[in-house]
């Protein structure tokens, strides 16, 4: 699993461009002789927006008229493992389907999702693919299972205007932002002197502040012999929040709000979209964020793009690592060449592969001129595709629309490009349910300043590994 290193995320950041382009492809006939049928788990569900069900109407109109026997079957799924695991081996899943990038691994390794190497070769864009997706999506037999959707790259948000209140400007008029998880601490508590707002707004409701803990342990270094779960040499997944790393990264949560102070008072009851507005009308300075929602605090809450910033995660003791997650597409496991076939022309209509027309560039023009006018950040974005052409024409546009000071960005897209930070996949098995259990902790450490971190974590280990092995360990 641990084979998703570096640059992974951040490249999946083009995938979220191509999500909203438009349908481009010419509509005459290219294959009259492909014949099957395919099942689409991608289909808007039937509460999603008009627009976009009718969005998905015209792409499966196109499908008609260049492939007029191919049958698209219209089959929401909302993806779980636990349910998609008896869907997969008894022949019911759907022949495209979204999981998170925490189960392709598991998925190949259990033979439970379909081969698209030769679709992929035959559409002509395997040789297209970044080697950083074939690390990913590929099994141990090089073969590929695969293609992304979207993606992101936590980071570290910044509300310029109270950093510059607390004082902490560098004489560039750069906010001195935190590279350690040390300096999150003492930069938060200065700010709070200062200001009297949060130095960090942490979501600590559901399954978020689970999510987040799980990327600051990992700077602490739970990850490799010390990771939050593992599997065993009998193949059985085993939790593991008793670590000596996993203990000292609770304490230093349960320090960010008795020690230092930093926090926002409704942590327990905040969520995400809650963290974002936080920042973004000045009730915090930092917020645990990723590059796929600089909208968020920026357009949606006011605040100016001259007053945001975007840096690395914070380093910890045991180096410094972000969470790369995101969605891609995978197969059902009985998928025939015919159906490979067809759902390359699906993905290729939705405008998934590294194709070019002018339509296609000005369905780009229009996405970047849009996040302009409406006040969020226009970031570079560094392509999910090896073609040269596709990637000139995307940063072409990048660069017309550009509306903020790079300087408040360039050290987050450096510290990948450079490998100065190791991005890091979701935990591989449960993961929703460990953030689950990891939240509860958390909020019990922030709301009961005597709490006993260790005994709090192993009734959470307890409960987890309860869990694996009613849903996983007995497969």
């Amino acid at each position: 699993m641990n084979r998703f290193v570096k640059l992974v995320s951040l490249l999946l950041a083009a995938a979220l461009l191509l999500s909203a382009l438009p349908c481009t492809l010419a509509e005459e006939v290219i294959d009259a002789d492909l014949n099957c049928t395919i099942t689409l788990g991608n289909w808007p569900a039937d509460t999603a927006p008009q627009a976009e069900k009718d969005l998905f109407l015209g792409y499966q109109a196109t499908m008609a008229k260049q492939y007029p026997n191919v049958t698209l079957v219209p089959d929401y799924y909302s993806y779980t493992l636990s349910s998609y695991v008896p869907m997969a081996k008894g022949g019911t899943a759907p022949s495209i389907f979204q999981p998170p990038f925490t189960d392709p691994q598991l998925l190949i390794s259990q033979h439970l999702v379909g081969d698209v190497t030769e679709a992929l070769q035959n559409a002509g864009v395997l040789d297209k693919f970044s080697p950083s997706y074939v690390e990913m999506l590929a099994g141990d037999d090089g073969r590929i299972y695969g293609l992304p959707r979207d993606g992101y790259v936590l980071g570290l948000h910044i509300n310029i205007d109270l950093f510059r209140e607390a004082g902490l400007m560098t004489e560039e008029g750069l906010p001195m932002y935190p590279t350690t998880l040390q300096e999150l601490a003492e930069y938060g508590q200065i700010i709070r002197e200062k200001t009297g707002k949060a130095g960090l707004v942490f979501p600590a409701s559901e399954t978020y502040g689970g999510w987040l803990f799980t990327n600051i342990a990992w700077n602490f270094g739970c990850v490799g012999e010390s990771a939050l779960e593992y599997q065993d040499e009998d193949g059985r997944w085993v939790c593991n929040f008793t670590s000596p790393e996993c203990i000292a990264a609770m304490e230093y949560m349960r320090d960010l709000r008795w020690k230092y102070d930093i926090l926002n008072a409704d942590a327990t009851t905040s969520d995400w979209a809650s963290s974002h507005t936080s920042l973004g009308t000045g009730e915090a300075a930092m917020n645990f964020g990723a590059d796929d929602c600089v909208d968020q605090p920026t357009a949606n809450k006011g605040l100016p793009v001259d007053s945001f910033a975007l840096v690395p995660f914070p380093a910890g003791p045991a180096g410094r690592y972000a969470l790369a997650g995101g969605t891609c597409y995978m197969f059902a496991p009985n998928i025939t060449a015919d159906q490979g076939t067809a759902l390359m022309a699906y993905l290729k209509v939705l405008g998934k592969l590294p194709f070019l027309d002018d339509a296609i560039v000005a369905g780009m023009r229009a996405d970047y001129a849009a996040k302009r006018d409406r006040g969020a950040p226009v970031l570079p974005a560094i392509s999910a595709w090896n073609d040269e052409d596709y990637n000139a024409a995307k940063q072409a546009v990048i660069d017309e629309f550009c509306n903020v000071d790079m300087r408040l960005y360039n050290d987050f897209f450096d510290s990948i490009s450079e490998g100065t930070i190791t991005l890091k996949s979701e935990e591989p098995v449960f993961a929703q349910q460990l953030y689950r259990e990891l939240t509860s902790v958390v909020q019990r450490m922030i709301t009961r300043e005597g709490a006993d971190v260790e005994k709090a974590l192993r009734k959470a280990e307890e409960s987890f590994q309860e869990y694996l092995d009613d849903e996983i360990n007995d497969y």
